[in-house]
């Protein structure tokens, strides 16, 4: 008996430590699998919460947000109506971290995408030990999280044709959800979508051209000139949406209009809304909510996990 208590501490110790809060699921419908590695950074790290049955499981990756500069895949926890929802309907859900981008590699948030990348064709590859249907995988996130999910969305395919390692392993998702996302990480196209940016910009120049260097991987303007073209369109997700695309659930709430910091500029409806015009102008099936339609996420009739659910199953 006592052998027994001591176990129950030491599990119920390891999940604090995790940051999980699982204790509203049933230990018998699911297992979890913590801290688990898809490459070689230290970052490069996944959680992973499996239906407990016989068949395939359709498989969402939650991808957390913090600006490329900070966050954790502990983020996912705090969704735990999405989490319940998920695993009732025998999807498995991944939350994974990733590294932060630096601003003296001339990688800068290529960085945190191909690790993005890495953990979605390594939980592919790996499909059998997950009993993973591979052919159903979503992505879904906040923020960075949200941005990475469309970029893969939109995305040609990175798998290498004939590759038998995970690098030979698609990349395209069945659909992806995307909360107070980015459009666009040409960051330089976003003075033309949010109101007022033309204002602020002429304003605050240095400030905003130095920023926009250190995203690319670059220290400062002067260093990053001569590569702004080149660097900016390959991160260019608005210019790759194609009809070929998945159905994209977009949720940008935020009710400030004026671009007054950081916070907003990032996080405007007006993401949203460009990047679901987009999608309509190539037919592709979009959902869009913004502060213009709903005020919080819980009044919203169709949500987000009820999008990824129908589209897995």
């Amino acid at each position: 008996m006592k052998q027994i208590i001591i176990v129950i501490l030491i599990l119920n110790f390891w999940g604090l430590v995790n940051g999980q809060d699982l204790d509203y699921l049933n230990p018998q419908d699911y297992s979890g699998h913590f801290d688990l590695s898809y490459g070689e950074y230290e970052r490069n790290k996944f959680d992973i919460l499996l239906p407990r049955n016989d068949s395939l499981h359709g498989l969402v990756v939650f991808i957390h947000g913090g600006g490329f500069k900070h966050g954790d895949k502990k983020t996912i926890y705090k969704r735990k109506q999405d989490i319940k929802y998920f695993l009732d309907n025998n999807i498995a859900i991944a939350s994974i971290n990733y590294r932060f981008y630096s601003n003296d590699d001339s990688l800068g948030v290529k960085v945190c995408l191909k690790d993005i990348q890495t953990a979605i064709q390594y939980l592919r590859f790996n499909a059998n030990e997950f009993d993973i249907d591979k052919e159903r995988v979503a992505c879904y996130g906040s923020s960075a999280g949200a941005g990475s999910s469309l970029y893969f969305a939109f995305h040609d395919d990175f798998a290498v044709e004939g590759d038998t390692t995970l690098k030979g392993e698609s990349t395209r998702l069945k659909c992806a959800g995307a909360i107070a996302t980015q459009s666009t990480y040409n960051v330089f196209k976003w003075e033309k979508i949010i109101p007022y940016m033309r204002l602020i910009v002429p304003l605050k120049r240095k400030q905003f051209y130095n920023a926009a260097a250190n995203f690319y991987g670059y220290p400062d303007y002067k260093s990053f000139k001569q590569q702004i073209r080149i660097a900016s369109e390959q991160l260019d997700m608005l210019a790759m949406i194609d009809s070929e695309d998945p159905p994209i659930y977009l949720m940008n709430l935020m009710k400030e209009n004026f671009p007054e910091n950081d916070n907003v500029v990032q996080h405007h409806r007006k993401h949203a809304i460009v990047v679901s015009k987009t999608l309509e102008k190539k037919n592709v099936k979009n959902y869009l909510y913004t502060s213009k339609i709903v005020d919080i996420e819980k009044d919203i009739d169709f949500k987000i996990r009820e999008f990824i659910v129908d589209n897995l199953k």
